[in-house]
């Protein structure tokens, strides 16, 4: 029994000296005040995600998300979100990397009336680009996928398959360990 517990020992700390752990993740601030008579809008966001390298091409991960979108003149709409995911990397050339996430993502939103849920699966594309052995930067482009909601949610979230390229980039940092 000690030899077994040895050696499960030493393969947890061999992998662990190989592991390649990163966090990292977005965060976004945005108000406007349209034309006069149009109504002024704040939104928040803050997504962090912690993944890990299982190989040079294959990583899995897990993205969590706050959203706040307030009008001047009335509720709060509050998002929170989690999307695992699992990452292949397509394509390295020097400093870059392509690569698709297959990712799973459900939310909750509460408008303050009522709360609704929302889901999709899908495919995301990315480029990332090493600054240094430790930072990269991250940009996520469009959805190839299905999504679903509420009926509450409806009018912001369409429902069914298909790819959308249209406003839908995200960018940010993350740091490996």
């Amino acid at each position: 029994m000690k030899k077994i517990f040895v050696t499960l020992l030493v393969m947890v700390v061999a992998m662990a000296a190989n592991a390649q752990i990163w966090a990292g993740g977005s965060l976004g601030f945005w108000t406007n005040s349209e034309a006069e008579g149009s109504e002024t809008k704040t939104m928040f966001k803050f997504a962090p995600e912690v993944g890990y390298d299982l190989s040079e091409d294959w990583s899995v991960a897990v993205m969590f998300s706050y959203n706040v979108n307030k009008p001047e003149d009335g509720e709060s709409t509050k998002a929170i979100s989690v999307m695992p995911y699992a990452r292949y990397n397509l394509l390295k050339a020097g400093n870059f990397k392509l690569f698709l996430d297959g990712a799973f993502k459900i939310a909750s939103v509460d408008d303050g009336d009522e709360e609704s849920s929302a889901w999709g699966i899908g495919i995301k594309p990315g480029i990332a680009y090493s600054l240094t052995e430790k930072f990269s930067l991250v940009a996520h482009m469009g959805l190839l996928g299905y999504q679903d909601a509420d009926e509450a949610l409806r009018g912001d979230i369409q429902r069914g398959f298909g790819f959308n390229f249209d406003n839908n980039v995200s960018f940010g940092i993350y740091y490996a360990f």
